[in-house]
């Protein structure tokens, strides 16, 4: 069984049964066990959704009183107790049973007598079916299956964990899953898609990306449940069956899906401590001599509360009343998000503040300016102080970009569009408003915002170095302003004011520029981050630029930090025509092609566009 879930057992077809006295299966259990005869079959369980069955063979003669068969069979018509009957769910369980065999044929002969696993005697296909002939570990005295649990039978599996993963510690895994357990993200595209919205569906990424990018990857079992491990009959040794999902991965997913198969949610709260006490303290026992066990404990203690939430993202999507979706696994899952997003954020506050100081305390040099090819001035100027800057940030954000496999995507420099297949990407505009900087007069800024790869903002940092300001904003949290939560903005009534860039020549709107500004209060503060920072604090206000043909103005780096705040404020983020603004599209860094409005919680962005329309076409 490989799903969090028991079944119900139906009756099977006698011919299922009977399946091993095919003559060829029959002839090749009996030649490797150099058994007389099959006495009888034992059914122990049908595997899950229909896939085949798990039986006890046992025989007359021979080396083995009795073997175990594990015969898989693909049913014709796919069939999901929670509705995932699609080929996503056929393709990964077949391919877990790929995996099975080899595992069996391959590295399950390196496991040490201190983690016990059944032999593989044999796998074979007949017919277009899959047979794994395994030892039976009755026959080794590890024949109870348990469903409830004392400390001493925790502790003895925790045990078995431990010597597991230390055993395999930076092992590569050839023939596994890339990354183990039946819930890894990239193989539960369906389930991530019924949380789309919720909190922990915009973090997903990022907890696998800390779990898949750990300094210390072993091999996990990947369906480390209760169910899964055998015990002696006085319940002091253990061995471990379903190797499934097993794959290259973190520890820490194994034990906390083992705690949280045998432990309520209280419990798993209470004991917590003592639970990882008892792993590690196997765990020690069982390194190699040249492992940093300090540094390794470190890490995979912090990873416990990661592969809680990954597997919390699992459940959610895959049966959100399970319960094992307990307070503690919610708690859990929060405490793993804000330590991830703390990091995270800490690591953008450093890089903005130590850009920006660096800024400052160029302002006023002499400085060689220097052209990158753009139709404006404005987004064309660049100073060896704007490429300064942004290395001293990616200095700073480096060790994130390896802890959690992120892409890059700064404006001064070639783009290696890391940013379209990393699952996430830094986006840096080390000095927005360089001409502002150049001209010795405040409206520059820098700005720093983590990405997703659908296009959306999830972490953000904007240092202001001129007053000294600080805006921050996590998705879900708000925006702070030098640490202190930005309060709602209050509508005065009043007509909305225009924070853009309509004198811009090129932009279509140019010509009708004078007469909008009889209509609107327009304000310029500088680079465009300053300019869309005052939607923050500024009720009745828009920050808008006309669609043009010139590929120049805003780019991705110039936007990303200021949406997240400007949605976290409960304003609106649209393109010029009201769409939905992709912060990463494929097809350009610009958005000269779709424009794009930044609204004020009190301004609704289509009455706005249709009145502005309206007065330029009335010209």
């Amino acid at each position: 069984m490989s799903d969090p879930c028991a079944f119900s057992l139906e009756p099977l077809a006698l011919h299922q049964y009977q399946v091993f006295m095919h003559p060829d299966v029959r002839d090749r259990i009996l030649r490797l066990t150099q058994a007389d005869d099959i006495a009888r079959t034992e059914l122990i369980q049908p595997l899950w959704n229909n896939y085949g069955t798990l039986s006890r063979v046992f025989l007359q003669g021979g080396d083995h009183s009795s073997v175990i068969v594990k015969h898989i069979t693909i049913p014709d018509e796919l069939v999901h107790p929670r509705g995932f009957a699609t080929s996503i769910s056929r393709d990964r369980k077949v391919r877990s049973y790929q995996v099975e065999t080899h595992w069996y044929q391959h590295q399950n002969q390196q496991v040490s007598a201190a983690s016990p696993t059944p032999t593989c005697l044999d796998a074979f296909e007949e017919g277009g079916e899959l047979f794994l002939l395994l030892e039976d570990l009755s026959t080794r005295g590890f024949h109870r299956a348990l469903y409830d649990t004392s400390w001493s039978e925790i502790s003895v599996v925790l045990r078995w964990l431990a010597h597991f993963h230390a055993q395999f510690l930076g092992e590569s895994a050839p023939g596994l899953w890339p990354c183990g357990t039946y819930w890894h993200l990239e193989t539960r595209p369906e389930e991530l898609a019924n949380i789309e919205g919720a909190r922990l569906h915009h973090f997903a990424s990022l907890l696998d990306a800390r779990l898949r990018c750990g300094a210390f990857p072993t091999l996990v079992h990947g369906d480390a449940k209760l169910a899964n491990f055998l015990f002696t009959h006085d319940h002091d040794r253990v061995a471990a069956v379903d190797f499934q999902y097993v794959g290259h991965g973190a520890a820490m997913k194994d034990v906390a899906y083992f705690v949280g198969s045998c432990l309520s949610g209280p419990e798993c709260e209470r004991l917590e401590g003592k639970l990882l006490d008892v792993y590690f303290s196997a765990l020690r026992e069982s390194l190699p001599d040249d492992v940093d066990s300090t540094a390794l404990e470190a890490e995979w203690r912090s990873l416990y509360p990661v592969a809680w939430a990954d597997f919390q993202r699992f459940m959610l999507g895959w049966s959100p009343g399970h319960r094992k979706l307990t307070d503690y696994s919610d708690a859990t899952t929060e405490r793993a998000i804000d330590d991830m997003t703390k990091e995270l954020t800490q690591a953008a506050r450093e890089a903005c503040l130590a850009a920006g100081r660096f800024i400052q305390e160029n302002r006023g040099r002499p400085l060689e300016v220097g052209s990158k090819g753009f139709d404006s001035r404005a987004a064309d100027v660049v100073t060896e102080i704007d490429i300064q800057a942004q290395a001293i940030i990616l200095g700073i954000l480096q060790p994130t970009i390896e802890r959690y496999d992120l892409g890059v995507l700064a404006e001064e420099g070639d783009q290696d569009d890391s940013r379209l297949t990393k699952h996430a990407f830094w986006t840096i505009d080390p000095l927005d408003g360089t001409q502002y900087f150049i001209d010795g007069n405040p409206g520059y800024s820098t700005s720093i915002a983590l990405v997703s790869q659908s296009g959306r903002p999830i972490l953000a940092a904007v240092y202001d170095s001129v007053h000294d300001k600080l805006y921050e904003s996590v998705t879900g949290r708000g925006v702070t302003l030098n640490g202190e939560r930005l309060p709602a903005l209050n509508s005065t009534g009043s007509d909305a004011r225009l924070i853009t860039w309509f004198a811009d020549r090129s932009l279509p709107t140019y010509p009708y520029y004078a007469h909008i500004k009889e209509h609107f209060d327009i304000r310029f503060v500088g680079g465009a981050v300053m300019n869309g920072l005052q939607v923050l604090t500024e009720p009745n206000s828009v920050y808008i630029k006309a669609t043009k043909k010139a590929k120049s103005g805003c780019a991705i780096w110039d936007l990303a930090a200021v949406a997240l705040m400007v949605e976290e404020q409960a304003g609106g983020v649209r393109t010029y025509h009201g769409e939905p603004l992709n912060l990463n599209r494929s097809e350009s860094v610009f958005f000269n092609d779709v424009g794009f409005a930044f609204t004020s919680a009190d301004v609704e962005v289509q009455a706005f566009l249709a009145r502005l329309n309206g007065i330029c076409s009335s010209i």
